[in-house]
């Protein structure tokens, strides 16, 4: 078997970091990951760092074990999607952060993806999404906890998050006014917190605009599709 000299070949990666939206990014209903891995399939990687129940307070401590300059090399593309689970009020003392320390948290992790290597324009922090406070109670009843959410104060963190986008030039996707835009929102998500496939994809329709923009120069596709490949000459086609 021929061996390539250069080594394993590392393709651009979009990485996406968060809390359980991100992390069920690839499931059925919460597919916006997946939808994205199809969309840029032999252009991009698609890499996943989500972790249901984690706040910007863990999330910041923790990104320096996700991210450094060789990683920030060849990322395209990261999104910060965090925030529902900070704006869960004071009773909830495992997830609570106060919407100031939410807003340095998220700011002390665009520094430090900037100091990485990579650009303010390829980062892109995502607004937490609106709240069904009906829904998310059945869900807690069911879990044996307690209710400790409302939709006013997510769109405050909502808002928030916007606001810091805009100061630091980073993308942002301002999801939680989007989906207040229907007339019923509940139908974005599958149990009051989290996307259903319908919540996907509007934050998928969202997002594509910004990463066509990002991965408008990267060739297309890697490696040759199957009728370019010279057949006379398999290394030329395939290793170079």
């Amino acid at each position: 078997m021929a061996s390539c000299s250069r080594g394993l070949r590392v393709w651009p990666r979009v990485l996406l970091y968060g809390d359980s939206i991100t992390q069920r990014c690839f499931t059925e209903e919460g597919c916006w990951g997946s939808l994205f891995a199809d969309y840029l399939q032999r252009k991009c990687d698609v890499v996943v760092r989500g972790f249901s129940g984690y706040t910007t307070r863990w999330c910041k401590l923790m990104l320096p074990s996700i991210l450094d300059k060789t990683v920030a090399k060849d990322t395209v593309a990261m999104t910060i999607f965090l925030g529902a689970n900070d704006s869960n009020n004071e009773a909830n003392v495992r997830q609570h952060v106060p919407l100031e320390e939410y807003r340095e948290n998220m700011k002390e992790m665009v520094d430090y993806a900037l100091s990485t290597g990579i650009s303010r324009d390829r980062v892109i922090l995502i607004s937490p999404p609106a709240f069904n406070a009906s829904a998310w109670a059945v869900e807690c009843k069911r879990r044996g906890t307690v209710l400790t959410k409302d939709n006013t104060t997510t769109g405050v963190y909502a808002r928030a998050c916007c606001e810091l986008a805009q100061e630091m030039g980073t993308g942002v996707v301002d999801l939680y006014t989007e989906m207040m835009k229907a007339e019923d929102f509940s139908g974005f998500l599958v149990d009051g917190l989290h996307l259903s496939h319908s919540g996907s994809r509007l934050l998928f329709s969202q997002l594509q605009p910004i990463i066509d923009r990002l991965t408008a120069d990267l060739p297309m596709p890697i490696f040759p599709f199957k009728d370019d490949v010279d057949l006379d000459n398999l290394e030329k086609s395939l290793l170079s």
